[in-house]
């Protein structure tokens, strides 16, 4: 079983730690959502910014979170969820590009990143720190979670170098793009 809890990096001068999220992550997490700019709050969206609605979502055990922390200034720069499990509403669409679901071996994801440390690798060591403890759940997909905005061009690009693959495209408030990661069997 998974019981790797946290990582430190030195990244860009800056050490930073990665964690799981924990009930005293919750006001950091707070703190860093409203901080976040307008573009990068409406591309992130799986549960609403306030305490009440961050504490309640982890009141599910089917949703995961880890964050990242500059150890320097004590505070979440960047921050990922997983779901054990795909979606139920975007279960149509996925079958439809030949996807066997399963809620055992699924998982879906949503990071974000901090808008000053877009663009630094920060993400992708995150989902590095991630991969682990998926593979120990036994998950061997990785479904972006509402898939990610076809004009979010840098996002794409990231999940391109991570080995997401492109699924498909869907329109909902604008076109979207389905990208999935396949993990090593663990």
């Amino acid at each position: 079983m998974f019981n790797r809890t946290t990582r430190i990096i030195l990244k860009s001068s800056y050490l930073v730690k990665f964690e799981k999220i924990q009930p005293h992550h919750t006001d950091q997490l707070v703190q860093y959502l409203h901080k976040l700019s307008e573009e990068t709050k409406q591309r992130f969206g799986p549960h609403p910014f306030d305490q009440d609605s961050v504490s309640a979502f982890y009141t599910n055990p089917k949703n995961l979170g880890y964050c990242a922390i500059d150890t320097e200034q004590n505070r979440i720069i960047a921050y990922a969820i997983i779901r054990h499990g795909y979606l139920e509403h975007d279960s149509p669409r996925l079958s439809a590009y030949g996807l066997q679901l399963n809620h055992q071996t699924d998982s879906s994801f949503a990071p974000s990143v901090a808008d000053d440390w877009q663009g630094k690798g920060l993400g992708k060591e995150l989902f590095a720190f991630i991969m682990p403890e998926l593979i120990s759940l036994g998950i061997n997909r990785v479904i972006l979670w509402g898939g990610v905005q076809s004009n979010n061009e840098r996002a794409i690009r990231y999940y391109q170098k991570l080995g997401f693959q492109t699924l498909g495209h869907f329109e909902y408030h604008g076109m979207n793009t389905d990208m999935a990661y396949p993990l090593p069997l663990g």
